[in-house]
Parts: C-alpha cells; structure tokens; sequence
C-alpha cells in the first residue's frame, strides 16, 4: 500500500497559470481548517497566508501520526517561509521535537487567551535561520510558532486561527504580541551557516506558486518561485528542480519578462535530458505545455492553434523546436473530510486523471485560440471537447471521495469562454448568464485558496463582463453599475498586478466624458480614478517611499534605507546564486552572505513594523482634491491615458477639471506613426555624427490631434506637470510644434535647420514631468535638503584609451571588452571635460564653493566611498554628473548596467557606477543632474531582478529611479543624447543662470527657450531633451 506521505507529495504537484489563459489546478486548498487560509495583513500591509509544509523536519516517518505544521508567507517576503507553527497533541512531543532547535534564554511573556508562556531565539532547522520561538496550550492542543522577527504578528494569527480563538474571514497579522528587543541573542551569522537547512518541500512551494498565480498575483509568484529556486540544495531532485523551474519560467511570462522564462525554460530542457526514458516521457509534456503557453502570452495565437490542434490529436513526440503546448498537471486533491487531511485515500488511476486534465485544460486552450482568430465553429469545438472531459474529471473524483474544490477555477474559465462564444454568436443573454455563473465559481475558487475574492483575475472578468452587458444592450443602470462594480475591483487589485488589459474600458470612459460635459462632478471622480488603474511604477513608489524617509527624523529615516537596502542586496544575492548555480559553479559563499543578510533584514524590520511613526506610503489612486492641494494658482496637472486604441486625458487646475480626447476621435494608432516620426527625426542619424532635419509637420500633427481642443487653457497655464508617457512614448511634451501654421511657415523658409521662429511649446509653456498623481502628491510634500554646501560636480573620467596599453581583454563590469571594443568605445564615450560644471557653478553664483570630482578620483568605488553613510555626499544639495549615461547592454556586452561611465578605482573597481549603485548612495539633494545619454531609459529584465522588481521595467525606472532612491528631491534628466559640442554646456549655464532664482521647472525651461531663440541650437535635439521630474517647484539650493 502506498505510504501516506508520498500520497500527499503526489497531491500536491499543480500547474501555474498562464497569463490570460490559464489558471492553476489545486486540489488541497479547499478549507482554512485544511491546507491553506488567510491571515490577514501585516504592518507593511503585505497579505499573510498559512499552507500545510509536509516536509517539517517534525514530519519524520515515526512522528507522522503526531504533528502538522503549517509554513507562513507574507507577500514581498525575502524567503520561502518566514514562520513555522507546529502542531502537537503533547507537551511530551513538543518538547522532543524541541532538542532540535539551538536555543537562548527564555524570557516570560503574557498572551492574550492563552496564559503566561516563555519567549527564545533558537536557531531553526525547518527554516534556516534564526527565529523567535513561542510555545503554547490552548485545549488538547500544543502550539509552537517559530518565525522570523518580522512574522512574530502572522505567527500569532495562525496559532489563533489554529486554535479556534479568531476566524481566518476577520484575521490580521498586524500583531506586535511580543518585545522583540528583550528577547536574549543567541550570535550571529556564524550560528546559521552551521546548521543544516531543510528546505521547503517542492510540493509545498508548487502550491503556493499555484495560488498566487490563480489569484492573478503574478509578480508574487514570480519572486517567490525564484526564492525558492535558489533555496534548493545540492539533494533535490532532478524533478523537483524541473517543476519549479517551469512554474518560475511560467510565472515570468505571465508579467512579460519573456527573456527570463526562455532561459528558465531552457535550463528546464536542460534538466530533462539528464532523466531517464520513464521520467522523461512523464515531465516531458509539462515543458512543452508550459512553452507553448509561454507562445501564447506573446500573443501568436495562429502558432498557437497549429501546436494545440497537434497536441490534441495525438502528436507525443520530443520536438523542442515545435513546442508542443499540450496542457499537463497533477491534480492536488484533499479527502472530503476537511478536517483530516491526511486521512487514508483511495486514490484513483493517477494517468487517468493526468490525461483527462490534459484532455480539458488543452481543449479550452485550443478554443481560445480559435476564437481569438475569429473561428467561432471551431472555438466552440474544442470548448466542448473540454466541457466533456471537464465532466469526466469530475466524476472521476467525487467517486473516489475526492474533492473537487480547486478545479473550479477551470470551470470558471470553461463558462467564460462559452460565454465569449455565445456572444460572437449574437446570444447575449447566455454569454451574460455564463459570465455571472464563472465570476461566482471564480470567486469560490480564490476563497478557497485563501484569496478575498477581490483578485486581478476576478477583476479583468468583470470588466469583461461589463463590456459584454453593454454590447448585449442593457439598460443605462445595469450597464453604469456593471462597469463600476468592475472598476472598484481594479482598483482594488491594481497594487496585485503590474498591469491590467483596459482596453474593454474604453466604452466606460466615453460615457463618462459625455456625463462631465453635462458639468457631472461624480463623473469626473470616477473619471480620474479609472485614469490610474494600472499600478505604480517603481520610480512612483520610490518617491512615495522618500517622502517617508524624508520626513522621519535622521535615525529613523537611516533604518528606513538600511531597510531597502537590505531588500535589494537579498534579490541580488538570490538572483547570483540562481545564476551561479545554472553556471555550475559554487554558491557557498553566496549562501551564507544571503543567510547573514537576510537575518539582520529580519530583525531591523520586526523594528520599524513595531514602530508607529512609520507609515507604509500609500499607493491608491489620487483623489482629485488631493492633487489640487499640491497645485499652485495658475499650474495645471496633464494625464494622457490609452484604452485599447482610445486615448483619454485629463487636466486638472486648482479648482477645475477638464476631460479631454483627441479631435475626430483619432486612435492611438493613428497618432504613433507621427510620434516615431517626430522622435526619429531628433536623434536618428546619431550614429552617422549627424543632426537630421526635424519634423515640424509631424510634431504639429501630434499637438493639434491631441490638444486642439485644450490649447487655450494651455496659454492661461503659468506651469504645466505632465504625465503622458503612456501616449507620448520618450517624445518630450515641451518639443511639440503648437503653431497650427507652424508647418506651413517652416516650408517657406531656406534655413531647414533655423527652429528659432518655430512655436514650440517651450516657447510659452514651463513643463515639468510627473510619473503619477500618487507620486506627484508625494514629491510636493518633501522638503528641501539640508545640506550645509551648494554643489559638487562629477566629470572628466580618465579616457577608456589608457585602457588599451594593457595589453589584452579588460574586464568593465560584467563585460570583458577586446582593444578594438576598447577603441571603438573611447571614441564614442570621450570624457565629458568639466569646464561645463565650472562654468554652471559660476552661473548659478558659487564659483569659489564649488566642489569638483575629476580623473582618477571620479571612479566608482570613491563615489561609493564617499556616498557611504560615513560619506559626504549628503552634505551637497545640488549634484552634477557630466559624464556619460549607459543603457542596459550598451556597453560592450549584453549584461552590461544602466550605469555612469567613471574612471578606474581600486582593486574593486569596474569603472561602472551602476543603477543599483546609485540607490546605495546616501545623499541629501534638492537636485541631481545628469547631463548624459538617455539618462531617461528603461532597464531590462535581469536588472529589475536584481532589485527585486518582478514588474517589467518603464521609462525612468533606471538611472532616475536610482536617484531617488539615493534621496534626490528632483532630477534633470535625458530623453536622448546630449550634444558634446559646446550646446550642453549652453543650456547648462542658462539653467543655472535662472536657477538663482527661479524654481527648478522655470529653470529649465529659461535655458530651454535660450537655445530656442540662437539658430545654431535651436533643433530640439539641442535643448529638447532635458526633463525634471520630482518636486520642481523648489529652488535648487533651498533649505537649510
């Protein structure tokens, strides 16, 4: 008779969803009582949940019948569990189990409901590092909860829920039950790398990579399932590394780092031929489900069919090129007895329900992708086909006592599907039926794993169905109350989900515009509010953060970065350790370095969660009143959103709003052509040394076609903050041509290359940049920088040619660069000499206070050196770099930083200030300015990793992020190359000129309009792209 325990290991193998498609099956998460329920949030707010861990050292052979023990996450968690409770039906058990543990002092302690107990630090085996450890008694029951210092509260929460005191419905983990301060240190990190970690049982964490994804929390997933992976020891097994190498891969491409899920999908592939003919045959149809799925998300629903229908009909063959992406899984099932777990199960013909599955998941596919190419006949097909084996699975179960619980999300995807079928058909009412039928079995499905109800994936099917309601016309009310109830829910979940598919919110925004010009206030709420439904970008919530770490004071603002610090080096050290062991090569160094750091992060974090003057900054969308307190009189807020191919914007004054879109209706894909023209004719001949002839026609296209209707109150604006990037694509708002003959004049003239009698906006207008109104709220609440000194300027890194008399390859951060590569960048990246910063600092009235980092001691290590807390960079209020600014892979090699190009240090130099260095800085700035190369640019997928990002990256999210994250107020920086021929240093002194002054936005656009008016620099190459963004509206050397 087969052994309980590989019984539930059996149970627990499941299959992660795929972006839009597909949704995981898990059969074990049925009831709180069960394997899986809620705690409730944290004091970060981070939602907490508890699952069954089977594989606890206490889950030994002989002690089976004895203990359950349950592992405790926290979303954003910096490792796979952050807390064990244990469950013994002794004292005489618990207390055996607990020589396994290495102890300190106990200390006394009172909890509520439970008695006078004893507090420890032990260090934990089952967790692998070293935890605060409680035991206590409630009923027949034993308890012992061992977590990291900063679980302590969701700990608590599961022995309570655990023992019947609270409900997981009305849980909170934000719980501080315990003074961690007065608990006795048992050492440090010495003690960790002694000890013999056992790992998370992979059916464990499938589980739980499983219900994040169901829920649509796919980042989560992401980052978890990559904690994980690095978490496996030298004695896992080749399948256990393929299935969570898969969910990873999965995971991935389910928040489009599609680079990231083809190199885990190929170290899968790699995995898989090490196993025998057996094993193989048995994993191989995971792999190529999971790549075909992985096609899918990249939207090629044509190959998607072909390999589907292949599948389906029987094609079993290993053809990695073809990427067979039949649907696989092991069902997770539970006894119908909730409370008993483990009870004996009489299992049924585990092939049976893998092809049956297989047989459902691989229709319902198909059928999404014929109905995607417009093949109603054949969508509705394949549906049935799964409907039928769906059936036939079902049955399967509830004969064998099973429950069949966690497969109704597949049913919630089969009625949505038939729904969608029913309406091409023109069967409304249905398809509205089928929706509301799979929205309920969706939102039971998601309870059941522990969700509210209230996830990304229930979100997108109820906008879905509001647009549905709307197509099959229903009423005014029904249709109204539809698209809002779906809006409420993004709303909800967009902090859940790097990114929401809105476009089915277009026909919601246009009867909102209709309702605000009949003067609707509540329209217009509900209009802003939609405006910023996907969530925060990085940059965003960095400057939310500052305004925290700002306004505390200097020891508590200190621990704050220390905080992030920490987070940020543990995603790196996770990534390299994933990274090295891919490579072959040894992690023992890395490991331990992770241990040693994760546990200081454990204990500074239970400190500030404990704290109640720090306060997780908020990332809900602004309200309009909110973003009129932060206006000034005769400054305007500019949004431009896109839905789908509709573009939407809004202007918001300091006692008015406006809803605007562009003239005849015109698509978004109409004005891109015109947008890639007018960015094309700026820098698109850099490569050949020349400036080409700037498109006035199509710049004016843009600025009539979006903002013909609002020009006027454009002019009546003092200052504009625009936030249209989603629209405008890196295409500077200030460059657009507003004259509407402006065209007609420029073809008048001889001079193609004299802009100087062009309108422009920055003519007439002083524009900020803002990343979103959440962000923009928090930069206007930060105050000036206290630094005691003005400026300190950073240029003139030694030439790269000294490097080339070394003879041989040279190593430059990850790059190893030839002499030719070595020639070939020098020419390119000549030093930028520092005469520019001198002549700004006599400009701005500070000649003889500037301070200036040249040559040899403008190298990274120094900046990092003096950026150090026991550094002095956080005595300057303005910082100015005049050096180049490298995006990702520019510099010689694919894995190359964002990064500033700097001279050679000591032995630990690779003459690349990265981005990830940059936000290690300790500064105190009213102003950063970077005067480089596309300083503006987005960063890639393996550098977003390193930050512990799992959210593809936007504009701003690089170098600039980085700023901000070092404690700069304000950035000046580059949508495209700078001019190296005297122009920069032009604009440069004109903005300092005005910086005595005028406030940082005004600056800018004081030189702005000085390059304008000279014919020689009046291409908005020259002066167009320079940005700010931050709080602007200070001077740049306010403050104490």
């Amino acid at each position: 008779m087969m052994k309980i325990r590989s019984i539930l290991k059996y149970m627990s193998a499941c299959l992660a969803s795929a972006g839009m498609l597909v949704g995981p099956g898990n059969f074990a998460q049925a009831q709180s009582s069960g394997s899986q329920f809620d705690l409730g949030k944290n004091a970060a707010g981070d939602r907490c949940t508890a699952s069954s861990n089977w594989t606890d050292p206490s889950f030994t052979d002989d002690k089976l019948k004895f203990a359950d023990a349950y592992s405790v996450n926290c979303r954003g968690a910096a490792t796979q569990s952050i807390a064990r409770v244990r469950v013994f039906p002794s004292s005489d058990l618990r207390s055996e189990f607990s020589t396994s543990l290495s102890c300190g002092a106990e200390t006394s302690i009172e909890l509520d409901e439970f008695g006078s107990t004893t507090a420890k630090r032990c260090v934990d085996k089952g967790l692998g590092f070293t935890s605060v450890v409680v035991d206590v008694r409630k009923g027949g029951s034993f308890y012992q909860m061992s977590a990291a210092p900063n679980a302590v509260g969701p700990a608590y929460q599961a022995v309570r829920i655990l023992a019947g005191l609270d409900k997981p419905q009305n849980a909170s983990s934000d719980r501080q039950p315990i003074n961690i301060a007065e608990l006795t240190s048992i050492g440090n990190g010495a003690n960790l790398a002694a000890t013999n970690k056992e790992l998370e049982a992979s059916d464990s964490v499938l589980s739980r990579g499983t219900a994040l994804n169901t829920l649509g929390l796919h980042a989560d997933a992401s980052r978890y399932l990559a904690s994980a992976i690095e978490g496996l020891g030298e004695g896992a097994s080749i399948q256990s590394q393929i299935e969570l190498t898969l969910e990873a891969a999965l995971a991935d491409s389910n928040i489009r780092f599609f680079g990231s899920a083809e190199q885990k999908f190929d170290q899968a592939e790699q995995l898989l031929m090490q196993l025998d003919g057996a094993e193989r045959s048995l994993m191989l149809p995971k792999l190529q489900s999971y790549r075909g799925l992985h096609l899918l998300n990249e939207g090629n629903f044509g190959e998607a069919q072909f390999l589907l229908s292949q599948s389906l009909a029987g094609t079993k063959s290993f053809q990695p090129v073809l990427r067979d992406p039949s649907t696989f899984v092991r069902l997770n099932v539970a006894s119908i007895d909730s409370n008993d777990i483990r009870a004996a199960i009489n299992l049924p013909d585990e092939r049976v329900l893998r092809e049956t599955f297989l047989l459902s998941q691989s229709g319902w596919a198909l059928s999404v992708a014929e109905l995607s190419l417009g093949n109603v006949k054949g969508a509705s097909r394949a549906l049935d086909n799964a409907q039928k084996n769906y059936e036939d699975l079902t049955t399967q179960l509830r004969g064998s006592s099973l429950r069949d619980d966690a497969i109704i999300w597949l049913s919630a995807r089969l009625d949505r599907q038939r729904g969608r079928i029913k309406a091409a058909q023109g069967e409304y009412d249905a398809a509205i039926d089928l929706f509301d039928r799979g929205i309920a079995a969706l939102t039971r499905s998601n309870i059941a794993l522990s969700g509210t109800g209230r996830e990304p994936a229930i979100a997108e099917f109820q906008l879905e169905r509001a647009k549905l309601l709307e197509r099959a016309g229903g009423s005014e009310q029904e249709i109204d109350e539809a698209y809002e109830s779906a809006v409420s829910a993004l709303l909800s979940a967009r902090n859940d989900s790097f990114a929401f598919s809105t476009a089915a919110l277009a026909p919601y925004m246009n009867r909102l515009v209709t309702r605000m010009a009949a003067n609707n206030s509540d329209a217009s709420e509900k209009y802003f509010q939609a405006m910023q439904i996907n969530t925060e970008t990085g940059a965003a919530k960095q400057i939310n953060m500052l305004q925290n770490i700002v306004s505390a004071d200097p020891a508590l603002g200190a621990k704050l970065r220390d905080s992030e610090e920490f987070q940020r080096d543990l995603s790196r050290l996770s990534l390299e350790i994933n990274e090295a062991r891919a490579a072959g090569a040894d992690t023992k160094n890395l490991e331990s370095q992770r241990q040693v750091l994760q546990q200081r992060f454990f204990e500074l974090d239970a400190e500030l969660q404990a704290n109640p003057q720090v306060n997780s900054f908020s990332t809900r969308p602004a309200t309009i009143e909110e973003l009129q307190t932060m206006l000034d009189p005769g400054q305007a807020y500019l949004k431009l959103n896109s839905f789908g191919d509709e573009v939407f914007g809004f202007i918001v004054e300091k006692n008015t709003v406006h809803p605007f879109k562009p003239i005849a209706g015109q698509k978004q894909s109409n004005i891109q052509p015109y947008i890639k023209q007018v960015r094309k004719s700026i820098d698109g001949q850099l490569e050949f040394g020349t400036v080409p002839k700037f498109a006035v026609d199509s710049s004016q296209v843009v600025y009539r076609t979006l903002f013909n209707d609002v020009d006027k109150m454009f002019r009546s604006y003092d200052e504009l903050i625009v936030d249209v990037e989603p629209v405008l694509n890196g295409v500077s708002f200030s460059i657009l041509v507003s004259d509407p003959k402006g065209a007609q004049k420029f073809l008048k003239q001889n001079d193609i290359f004299d802009y100087s009698n062009i309108e422009f906006v920055a003519n007439w207008l002083p524009v900020s940049v803002a990343i979103s109104p959440r962000s923009f709220i928090a930069s206007r609440q930060l105050t000036p920088s206290s630094a005691p000194q003005p400026m300190i300027g950073f240029a003139s890194p030694n030439p790269m040619s000294r490097l080339i008399s070394q003879n041989g390859p040279v190593k430059v951060g990850p790059c190893v660069l030839t002499p030719s590569q070595i020639s070939k960048l020098s020419d390119r990246f000549s030093p930028i000499p520092d005469q520019e910063i001198r002549d700004a600092s006599v400009a701005l009235g500070l000649s003889s206070q500037l301070a200036m980092i040249s040559g040899d001691d403008f190298s990274d290590t120094e900046l990092l050196s003096r950026g150090s807390s026991e550094g002095d960079l956080d005595d300057y209020k303005v910082l100015h770099f005049a050096t180049h600014g490298l995006t990702e892979g520019q510099f010689g090699c694919a894995e190359s930083p964002a990064a500033l190009l700097t001279s050679f240090g000591d032995t630990d130099s690779d003459m690349l200030l990265s981005f990830d260095e940059i936000a290690k800085l300790r500064l105190d700035a009213n102003l950063v300015v970077l005067s480089a190369c596309k300083t503006a640019s987005a960063i890639g997928e393996r550098s977003l990793k390193l930050t512990g990002e799992a959210v593809p990256g936007a504009t701003l999210e690089g170098l600039v992020r980085a700023f901000f994250t070092a404690n700069a107020r304000t950035v000046l920086a580059t949508y495209w190359e700078s001019s190296n021929k005297g122009e920069s240093e032009m604009f440069m002194n004109a903005f300092y000129q005005a910086g005595r002054t005028e406030s940082i936005s005004r600056s800018l656009n004081s030189a702005q309009r000085a390059l304008i008016d000279t014919r020689e620099t009046s291409h908005p190459f020259y002066w167009g792209g320079f940005f700010v963004v931050g709080n602007s509206n200070i001077n740049m050397l306010s403050g104490g």
